[in-house]
């Protein structure tokens, strides 16, 4: 007989270290396999969901804790209401928390997201299992080191449907500061349901137009328009009140000829001009004769443009609300969650943000996460009627 070596040390860890990146790329494969992820949730899948235990526990007791405290911000990032999750705790036995798993969420998701917290608290799955097959009940027990802590059961209640709806977003004035490549391929690098807005007198338009309807994305005429504040200048060429209906023509057909891609026009600024019955209808009947829809940006509480293409037979939308007002990214943030709780309850909502940095930001940071929880991105187009 030979004699073997004993393994090195640093064998074994590294022997360890290809098993842990192993089970996370098993797990998603099998997710890919029963559908439901695009490129956005496996960004979102591949960062660790807030709401986590912010360090690992060092006892039973301690994770036992962790688990029943941190369960309900964990599952909320995948839409699961704290309703739906019951939690029950007697001194004898583990912890039994107990999840009713809407029908539109994959049982295997909600399991990798409480493997996740289990090993970010400290802890590690002892066993999961399918019980009754076919039936839709799956039970995760958890623990530290051998010592049990905490019986998940998930049950698969496909009467139950998240709280979600379809989420449009314009980005206005889409390279017109000229960001540095970065950010403009930032935006570019973002969901192509997104749309962009192209004012007609962006510098370097063929390469403006290029990038923005890069992938099949959506561009919107972003149309000068007079504001209220005679002080504030909306551009060249901008559509005024004190224009004819035939000047008026003209300089919307000048406009969508220098942004041909536009299948859609919505107003920059035009707090005055939009809320003038002549004047929209000028716009909108170009609009018409074009097949054109119209995105109401609703600068002012007064605007008849969405009511007045309504009546012309122009497609048309509404804007709900203005992401960016305050360029802050926290600010953002809260914005496009706010967004999310108009499209939950509305079944659609649009959003309107600009070419700055900080809404890029929180774009990359939120969008992910909406998309985990259900909500669907789409085109502006699509909310158009």
């Amino acid at each position: 007989m030979i004699k073997r070596t004993p393994r090195p040390l640093w064998h074994l860890v590294l022997s360890g270290l290809l098993v842990a990146v192993a089970i996370p790329v098993m797990l998603a494969s099998q997710w890919h396999e029963h559908g439901g992820r695009d490129r956005f949730t496996r960004a979102a899948e591949a960062a660790a969901p807030p709401g986590l235990p912010t360090g690992p526990a060092c006892t039973a007791a301690a994770l036992r804790e962790s688990l029943f405290t941190h369960v309900e911000p964990c599952l909320a990032e995948l839409g699961v209401s704290p309703e739906l999750i019951s939690r029950h705790r007697s001194p004898d036995r583990p912890d039994l928390i107990v999840v009713r798993v809407p029908g539109d969420l994959p049982l295997l998701v909600v399991n990798h997201y409480l493997t996740r917290l289990t090993e970010t608290s400290g802890g590690r799955v002892l066993r999961a299992e399918e019980k009754a097959p076919g039936r839709g009940v799956v039970e995760i027990g958890a623990g530290f080191d051998s010592v049990a802590t905490t019986l998940f059961v998930l049950h698969r209640t496909p009467e139950i449907q998240r709280r979600t709806g379809r989420i449009a977003v314009v980005i206005d004035d889409f390279g017109y500061q000229r960001p540095d490549k970065h950010q403009l391929a930032g935006f570019c690098a973002l969901p192509p349901q997104i749309t962009f807005a192209v004012l007609p007198y962006a510098r370097r338009m063929d390469t403006l137009l290029e990038a923005a309807g890069a992938g099949g994305r959506q561009v919107l005429l972003h149309l000068p328009m007079e504001a209220t504040d005679a002080s504030v200048n909306p551009g060249p060429d901008a559509i005024a009140l004190n224009l004819d209906d035939e000047e008026i023509r003209q300089r919307v057909e000048r406009a969508l000829k220098r942004v041909p891609l536009a299948v859609g026009v919505n107003n920059h600024m035009g707090s005055r001009a939009t809320a003038d019955p002549r004047v929209m209808n000028a716009v909108l009947q170009v609009l018409h004769e074009h097949d054109l829809f119209f995105l109401d940006s609703v600068t002012t509480p007064e605007s008849v443009g969405y009511a007045l293409a309504r009546d012309n037979g122009v497609p048309a939308a509404r804007r709900n609300l203005f992401l960016d007002l305050v360029d802050d990214r926290a600010a953002v943030e809260t914005q496009l969650w706010e967004l999310a709780d108009m499209a939950s309850r509305m079944g659609a909502a649009i959003g309107i943000g600009h070419d700055r940095a900080n809404t890029l930001l929180a774009l990359q940071a939120i969008l992910p996460r909406l998309r985990t929880r259900g909500f669907r991105l789409v085109p502006v187009s699509e909310l158009v009627r």
